[in-house]
């Protein structure tokens, strides 16, 4: 069900991208933006006493409080949606939204928006007052490009209209902010742990008493963990394999069947479980280091080359787009030639070493070929 959800939100949220370039004025995001969304949640736009524009919660005559739309519940606001032109900053309306969260006591969430970036709040400290941070957040544009999130998918749906509870809505934007919390804290923990925090993994594991001296080692060792940690998850969602598991064999020359052709041919060299390791390393890493669509598409023609003492992982065709050569070395664990332009060579025991020679070297082999491998402008092959 979920992901069906999903997928919908996706195929809207495309369908808005779409009719953006036609909103030139807050009225048009509001018609063609603001409304859509809230009926994609399951709310009668064209009912007046489920959402009502303009709606107003005044403190007095002379202090007048409007927002552009109200959802109504048994004739009271429940959710107060404020809107801003297409492309206009938010944060200038946040304390209009505010001073209505606050005149309005059965109001339990808010909404501000541009119609293609949304911020959902709730009063989660104290009721009726509006929370400085926003319990839920999104852009049109990246759900549209396939990038949701779990927490968003989850989020979105309990505002739907057959799952929205006004009473509760304060205690699951508390969760969903200390959740967001907890996230930026372990990532800030995976950049840089913490003494204590690596003191308290080693423990975990049967490491005690560590001498002061040796931490720096074991930080840096946690930092690469995390990091693994991350590539396998990566790995995961991409369906490859990990290094743990048996690659899968492939046929060596002397278990088929020999034709008089295949007597005069070299004997097949087939890569090691390392290379092969290598390879899907560099796919997955790159997937994930990948900031455009274009790049991560293109992480799907990335191949291998393996001859004899040496491992070819290239981009489209070998020469024009080779990204690296790597070698089994005994003095380090990883060896690799990245060309004089990017890097050259690299010894090292750590792969996270390489990802800045990866990342530029694979940009410009993309850049230099189309989809097919031919290239766009000549260029130099080493």
């Amino acid at each position: 069900m979920t992901d069906d959800f999903r997928q919908k939100f996706k195929t809207f949220s495309e369908r808005m991208v779409n009719v953006a370039s036609k909103c030139i004025n807050e009225e048009a995001t509001k018609l063609f933006l603001v409304l859509p969304l809230v009926n994609f949640l399951g709310y009668d736009t064209m009912n007046p006493d489920e959402v009502c524009p303009e709606h107003n919660a005044d403190f007095s005559d002379k202090y007048k409080n409007r927002v552009d739309f109200a959802i109504l519940k048994n004739n009271e606001p429940v959710i107060a949606i404020e809107c801003k032109a297409l492309g206009a900053p938010l944060k200038d309306d946040r304390g209009q939204l505010r001073s209505y969260f606050n005149a309005a006591p059965t109001v339990k969430m808010g909404v501000i928006t541009d119609g293609m970036v949304y911020e959902f709040y709730a009063d989660s400290d104290e009721p009726n007052m509006m929370d400085p941070n926003a319990f839920l957040s999104f852009d049109l544009h990246d759900i549209a490009k396939g990038k949701i999130e779990d927490s968003v998918v989850d989020g979105l749906k309990s505002l739907q209209k057959s799952n929205f509870d006004p009473e509760n809505i304060g205690a699951e934007a508390k969760r969903k902010l200390v959740f967001q919390n907890l996230v930026q804290q372990i990532e800030e923990l995976a950049q840089n742990p913490s003494e204590p925090f690596v003191r308290l993994l080693l423990q975990n594991i049967g490491l005690s008493h560590v001498r002061s001296k040796a931490m720096t080692d074991y930080i840096v060792l946690t930092k690469s963990a995390f990091s693994e940690f991350v590539n396998l998850r990566i790995l995961q969602r991409l369906d490859l394999p990990t290094k743990d598991k048996e690659p899968e064999k492939q046929p060596i020359a002397a278990d088929l069947p020999k034709t008089d052709s295949d007597q005069t041919k070299e004997p097949e060299i087939v890569p090691s479980e390392e290379e092969i390791y290598i390879f899907e390393y560099t796919k997955k890493r790159l997937a994930f280091l990948s900031d455009t669509d274009e790049l991560f598409s293109a992480t799907d023609s990335i191949e291998y080359k393996d001859y004899k003492g040496k491992f070819v992982v290239y981009y489209g065709k070998e020469r024009a787009g080779r990204l690296f050569d790597f070698y089994e070395s005994k003095e380090t664990k990883y060896k690799f030639d990245f060309g004089p332009d990017f890097g050259g060579e690299i010894s090292t025991d750590s792969l996270e070493i390489i990802d800045q020679s990866l990342l530029n070297v694979f940009k410009a082999r993309v850049e230099e070929m189309t989809p097919k491998g031919k290239k766009k402008k000549a260029t130099t092959e080493g």
